[in-house]
């Protein structure tokens, strides 16, 4: 029987998370009424039961914020797009100069002066971005610390820009009318502090949408693999500078409430070794975690005032930070976020275990029949109408007074009635829908009776390479080889190890650039055309390193190859509108139906690192089929599996090819898989076209005996095998 979306996923599965969909209770409610209660705190009714809330904690409330946003900026840079940067002091800085400015030129106020900020401050990210570009890893920490130097020893030198005295300083300003009720005096740390909680729960709001949507997978997918992410039809230039400009706005947004809260800036509080510390923040919180940016900003604020408090702690905040560092890295990787979220999943596992040991105990409870018993028919009778509500043992029976018990409830089984008057449709429902998920299982389909038209030339071609040349510097890799993919066609492209399969492959999906020769897809010329607009056009492909996203889980990996078809952009997931939550759906249905058509449903859950490499091989190409391109490109796809999987392979294939119009190029250096498979073949070696045709004439064919055995055939040896099973064409 088919599977729902809830049973696929869970009740609190990817989907609920995705689409923004939350369980509001009351616990959250209380929790959020306190949160925004607490600066005024003693307040009726509060002052007869909560103490007195210091004027210091509030301050660190409103420190504690603003690190949290300057988390925010650090998670989704280097966190989900793998961006070291160690100039964020500097994004800051010039959210905080820029403000004054604005005060000080232009007479612009807060909150006036919150976009603009975010806008200069995001536009500065991605110019940094542009220069980013072309490094990573350690040179791109370098760039980001240069440009944090620069800004240190530069700009927040320069008047125009600081102001005169090397200080910034705004005037206090009213909001609102200064008599009436919507007065907002912003130098009120406990009126700033709500300014603040608002800004921080909505950059948080955004974050978790953006996240889990098809932006925040793409961020995801460039981090773990750009070469993957581009074959998806990501444009990888395009999401990093996005990352950037929304990491630089987040920046410089707590750089301007900063200069609302203290009201006097110096450089001296964006110095380029500043970057390491907010760094630091991101890390002990967990570099991935918006929920540990935020533990983490709490933790450092109280920190701040713990060795302001103390005399004999001064000067040691930067060593406790170094150690607090040291401990995440080498100890728990996963910072405060996996440590909060490993805490609450044990402490419910201890709970459920201590209710199930107390309760087991408790005085009158009762021990529920087991399935062969409660099925056996040798019950006593009862009537069906009147039963008693069952204790189960897993809630303690109630009692009212000392040691009264609660009397049994009877009830009518309105549940079990329905199901007995509706069994009969049910069984029907169920029979049918059996019917048809056993007609959609490819793995039991007759696929013999689809055939090819027998005239090649008749089909329309999908993918035509001409003269394709690669040369790397005085190395001549491809020369002038020549291929074409048509309608439903399994197409194989065989040779010797060395041979050039790979770098044609490459050079057609355009992971190469070919010196020479022109690439056609579906008539239109790409051989200009960057890859990700090929995987648009239609061009889907699997690695022979297998290229999945590590920090995913296969139901992840698998949405990640929906981007192409969904047409939403960034602010609609940032916001998370109603467009945004269809496309969401509409391509969570598409996984599902994919992981019913593989069978993935055991891992769908699993992240990928971790399983065998047979099944990453599977997830590889399920993620290729939830493209939907009419042409697939498949690496490999047989290395690693044993004989029995790769004739399961060659079935999908065919499935693919002939229920679902799929056109195939294939890679493979199983000479039995491709000749058993492939419609037409082509034969490389040495970087030249070395012989093409159909499996039988390609096997017989002298000058391929040679390349793969080193010798010619002996006069009147023949090599001709019949396909093995199965036989689909």
């Amino acid at each position: 029987m088919a599977r729902t979306a809830t049973e696929r996923t869970g009740p609190s599965g990817p989907t609920e998370r995705a689409t923004g969909i939350r369980r509001v209770t009351a616990k959250h409610i209380l929790l959020a009424w306190l949160i925004v209660y607490f600066p005024w705190l003693p307040g009726r009714p509060l002052n007869t039961i909560l103490p007195d809330v210091p004027f210091a904690w509030v301050v660190d409330a409103n420190l504690a914020a603003r690190y949290a946003l300057i988390g925010f900026s650090l998670v989704i840079l280097t966190g989900w797009v793998g961006q070291i940067s160690l100039g964020h002091a500097a994004f800051v800085g010039i959210g905080a100069f820029t403000t004054g400015l604005l005060a000080r030129e232009f007479d612009i106020p807060f909150p006036v002066s919150f976009p603009i900020v975010a806008v200069v401050s995001a536009g500065i990210a991605a110019l940094l971005g542009i220069v980013a570009l072309r490094v990573r890893g350690l040179y791109l920490a370098v760039a980001t610390l240069i440009f944090a130097w620069i800004c240190d020893a530069y700009l927040f030198s320069s008047a125009w820009f600081v102001g005169e005295g090397g200080a910034t300083s705004i005037k206090n300003r009213v909001i609102g009318h200064p008599e009436g009720i919507t007065k907002f005096d912003l130098s009120n740390k406990r009126v700033l502090y709500l300014v603040l909680l608002a800004v921080v729960a909505g950059a948080w709001y955004a974050a978790v949408n953006l996240r889990d949507s098809k932006t925040g997978r793409a961020f995801f997918a460039i981090r773990g693999s750009e070469m993957a992410a581009v074959s998806l039809g990501i444009d990888v230039i395009k999401y990093k500078l996005l990352a950037f400009a929304i990491s630089g706005a987040l920046a410089g947004i707590a750089g301007n409430l900063m200069m609302i809260d203290l009201r006097s800036v110096t450089p001296v509080l964006f110095q380029f070794n500043v970057s390491l510390f907010f760094l630091g923040i991101a890390v002990v919180g967990g570099v991935t975690s918006l929920g540990g940016a935020v533990a983490a900003g709490v933790l450092f604020a109280a920190l701040t005032e713990l060795f302001f408090r103390v005399d004999f702690l001064e000067g040691w905040l930067d060593i406790v930070t170094i150690g607090l560092l040291l401990g995440v890295i080498l100890g728990y990787p996963g910072g405060l976020g996996a440590f909060g979220r490993a805490v609450v999943t044990r402490f419910r596992a201890f709970r459920a275990s201590f209710a199930d040991r107390f309760w087991a105990n408790w005085p009158g409870a009762q021990t529920p029949p087991d399935d062969e018993a409660s099925g056996s028919g040798e019950s006593d009778e009862v009537d069906p109408a009147v039963v008693e509500e069952p204790n189960d043992g897993a809630s303690p029976p109630r009692r009212r007074g000392l040691f009264r018990r609660r009397p049994a409830r009877r009830s009518i089984d309105l549940a079990g009635r329905i199901e007995e008057i509706a069994e009969p449709a049910m069984k029907e429902m169920e029979a049918l829908e059996e019917a048809v998920a056993e007609s959609l299982n490819w793995r039991t389909m007759d696929l013999s009776e689809f055939q090819l038209p027998k005239r090649r030339s008749s089909r329309k071609p999908v993918l035509e390479a001409e003269g394709i040349t690669v040369r790397f510097g005085g190395l001549l890799a491809v020369d002038d080889v020549s291929l074409a993919v048509r309608e439903k066609e399994i197409v194989g492209l065989i040779g010797p190890n060395g041979a050039g399969k790979t770098t044609t492959f490459n050079a057609i999906a355009g992971m190469n650039e070919p010196t020479a020769g022109t690439v056609r897809l579906f008539g239109e010329d790409v051989t200009r055309v960057p890859v990700h607009v090929r995987a648009q056009m239609g061009m889907g492909r699997t690695f022979q390193l297998i290229q999945l996203f590590p920090q995913l889980t296969v139901f992840e990996n698998l949405l990640v190859a929906t981007h192409v078809a969904n047409a939403t952009g960034v602010f609609s997931h940032l916001v998370l509108t109603n467009k945004a939550i269809l496309a969401e759906r509409e391509a969570r249905d598409r996984v599902n139906m994919v992981i019913d058509l593989l069978g993935l449903h055991d891992v769908a859950q699993r992240p990928v690192a971790g399983l065998p490499f047979g099944i990453l091989r599977q997830v590889e190409i399920a993620r290729a089929v939830v493209t939907e391109s009419p042409l697939l490109m498949l690496d490999e796809p047989a290395s690693g599996l044993d004989n029995a999987e790769t004739d399961e392979l060659a079935k999908l294939l065919y499935y693919l090819r002939g229920e679902l119009g799929m056109s195939i190029l294939l890679i493979e250096h199983d000479v039995r898989m491709v000749t058993s498979v492939t419609d037409y073949m082509y034969v490389v070696n040495r970087g030249q076209l070395l012989a093409e045709g159909v499996p039988a004439d390609v096997q017989r064919n002298p000058d391929v005996i040679a390349a793969y055995l080193g010798e010619p055939e002996p006069a009147g040896a023949s090599t001709p095998s019949p396909k093995p099973e199965p036989a689909t064409r």
